[in-house]
């Protein structure tokens, strides 16, 4: 078995050869504001549903997670949603009025209010679009993004959104990457895609072929077979 490359060995970023980047979301470019728990929290409670907000986070997460697992490759659409809603609900408000309840929080999430931009990333995709840089962003979610993104001021930066949803398949399934780059019409080899998540965005897009970078809390902890190019931010990842 070969051995793990350690998160301090990282390849320095070059992008003389990059013609285009495409961006994860949530974890990437932006978050849930102020948390999933929080909003949970208020989208209930004006629906006669107190719960603490730290106990909604908790079982979301845990409701995610096992989405996840149980349904490894399913496509973040509605119908998921609901299923993780369902989850992180369960025994804690009336079965009997879980339509509302979703449908007030699928609502709530689809209002940029709900995100904000994470700091520095406006910053780093204005110094990329003043270079000439082609711009996306690639996402396992549904169509709700594209509104959100554009609420938040950042459409702008984009020639396209890509979401899961549109094409039945997710990171890091090849195909999605294979897809994209057809759409893109950049080679393999000139697309750089910058995520978050060590599996689904940094080993999806190698796989496929194309450059990755990592960021968030992982870059600092992640192992790999091979040496790759990572940061705590896109700020920091694409400062001179």
């Amino acid at each position: 078995m070969k051995a793990l490359i350690p998160a301090h060995q990282a390849l320095p970023i070059c992008l003389d050869s990059i013609a285009a980047i495409t961006f994860d979301a949530a974890g990437t470019l932006i978050e849930p504001y102020p948390s999933v728990g929080e909003v949970y929290a208020e989208e209930l409670a004006l629906l006669g549903y107190p719960l603490d907000s730290n106990l909604l986070e908790t079982r979301f997460r845990a409701s995610f997670k096992a989405l996840k697992t149980n349904r490894p490759g399913a496509v973040l659409d509605r119908v998921s949603w609901r299923e993780i809603v369902s989850g992180t609900l369960d025994g804690l408000t009336p079965a009997e009025t879980f339509d509302s309840q979703f449908d007030a929080l699928w609502n709530s999430f689809a209002q940029a209010k709900r995100w904000r931009i994470l700091p520095g990333a406006e910053a780093a995709l204005q110094k990329l679009q003043a270079r000439g840089l082609r711009l996306f962003v690639l996402s396992n979610n549904d169509a709700r993004l594209h509104g959100v993104i554009d609420g938040l001021g950042l459409a702008g930066y984009f020639e396209q959104v890509f979401v899961s949803e549109q094409f039945g398949v997710e990171k890091p399934n090849p195909e999605i990457f294979h897809r994209v780059r057809e759409v893109i019409g950049a080679p393999t080899d000139a697309i750089l895609h910058v995520g978050d998540s060590p599996a689904e965005d940094i080993e999806g897009a190698l796989n496929a072929g194309w450059r990755a970078a990592l960021v968030g809390p992982k870059a600092s902890v992640a192992e790999f077979p091979t040496a790759i190019i990572r940061a705590a931010n896109i700020e920091e990842l694409f400062a001179e």
